[in-house]
């Protein structure tokens, strides 16, 4: 007896665009009000962002890790429009560093650098899945390169509540970062970008 859907489809509805909302949508909540006890860095985000979706995936449609952009992709587009993004990024944050609104909002008195860059990298993986590997690519088989644009969307607003200046800047980011998975068929590169934009504002804001 076959498990998983085969046909996305279901009297007119796209049952893969469905899932692709629902589960997204549903992990954010779940995110928000039900942050799980584990003593693992991140566990909370790397479950509900990473597992729970590509557990969906494969349940559903038999979707592989790979069909998310969990894989290297076009790495010579990859290098080139990462160093690209995180050089314009440097020269910004240099300058936005010295704001007030933000040496105030990421301020901190003490730095643990390995362990700060190991809680972000696992919390960057998980968001950066999220939006660019699952979101994206699975709104791709069934709206295209579209999803590029869809997926900024609840990436902007979860950046609500910080300087206004970079939640404004989230809108092309988001854009940005879409086209960057899309392009190179990976969300690795905006795994590594976000990162190291993460790391030069906590640099530059500190120091």
């Amino acid at each position: 007896m076959q498990k998983y859907i085969k046909n996305r489809m279901l009297r007119g509805y796209d049952l893969n665009l469905i899932a692709v909302v629902g589960i997204s949508t549903l992990v954010l909540v779940l995110e928000r009000y039900y942050p799980l006890n584990i003593d693992f860095p991140r566990a909370t985000e790397l479950i509900y962002y990473l597992l729970v979706p590509l557990a969906a995936g494969w349940l559903l449609f038999r979707d592989k890790p790979r069909d998310y952009g969990i894989r290297i992709g076009r790495w010579k587009s990859s290098m080139l429009l990462t160093a690209v993004c995180l050089a314009a990024m440097a020269l910004i944050l240099y300058e936005v560093g010295k704001m007030p609104e933000f040496r105030s909002y990421y301020h901190m008195h003490a730095i643990d650098w390995p362990e700060l860059l190991l809680k972000a990298a696992l919390y960057m993986f998980a968001w950066e899945f999220l939006f660019r590997g699952y979101m994206l690519f699975g709104l791709e088989k069934s709206i295209g390169k579209s999803a590029i644009f869809v997926q900024a969307i609840p990436f902007v607003l979860l950046h609500l509540g910080k300087p206004f200046l970079e939640t404004l800047a989230c809108i092309p980011g988001g854009f940005i970062l879409g086209y960057v998975a899309y392009r190179t068929r990976s969300f690795l590169p905006c795994f590594i970008i976000h990162l190291g934009i993460y790391a030069m504002m906590i640099f530059f804001t500190n120091y």
